[in-house]
């Protein structure tokens, strides 16, 4: 038994230095290593460029599948959605604003939109039930809650774009690897390493 033993153990080592005899180190091809703050940088910059980096990172990893491309339309439809709401809400309370300034200084009816016809310079403010008009205050606080949901998205891009970037060479498959090296054990007895990798 302690014969069969020490032929395992000198035909491993053998087997390993066999295997790495006359390999360089740089030749030795190292994996894909995908930088993660360049793609939360990238995505700050321009949104939606950090999820291209990533899938161009997928892309060149084995074994990925290309799953970052498909999030940069959503990104852009909800910074268009809060752009073009943030449009209208900032437009009609600048309107009722001009309004009542209007009324304010000539006494006048609607001056600017028919929309105003009938309502009254405090109604213009507050808004009117009536008139289905909801005035100055809710148009602008509608505008400004849209300005927090825009910045919301950009900062939401960022984030999902770093955190993915985390997963572009980060190994799930099931091909794990288990390696032996020859070793010294307390400096002085040979002896077997093993390596588990789950990269």
């Amino acid at each position: 038994m302690l014969k069969q033993s020490w032929l395992t153990f000198i035909v491993l080592l053998a087997m390993n230095f066999a295997a790495f005899a006359g390999i360089d180190a740089d030749t030795i091809p190292k994996p894909y290593e995908h930088n993660r703050s360049r793609a939360a940088l990238f995505s700050a910059i321009i949104p939606g460029s950090g999820q291209i980096y990533n899938e161009i990172g997928y892309r060149k990893v084995s074994q990925k599948k290309h799953r970052a491309w498909w999030k940069v339309p959503i990104i852009y439809g909800g910074l268009g959605a809060c752009g073009y709401y943030f449009y209208e809400n900032n437009k009609w309370a600048n309107l009722s604003r001009q309004e009542w300034l209007e009324r304010d200084a000539n006494e006048s009816l609607s001056y600017y939109d028919i929309r105003f016809n009938g309502l009254s310079k405090d109604q213009l403010i507050g808004g009117s039930d009536a008139a289905n008009f909801i005035g100055y205050d809710q148009f602008a606080r509608r505008r400004d809650i849209f300005t927090f949901a825009f910045i919301g998205v950009w900062g939401l891009s960022v984030i999902e774009a770093y955190v993915d970037a985390h997963f572009v060479s980060f190994d799930v498959s099931e091909d794990l690897s288990l390696r032996t090296y020859p070793t010294l054990i307390g400096g002085r007895h040979p002896g077997i390493s093993l390596q588990l990798n789950f990269n």
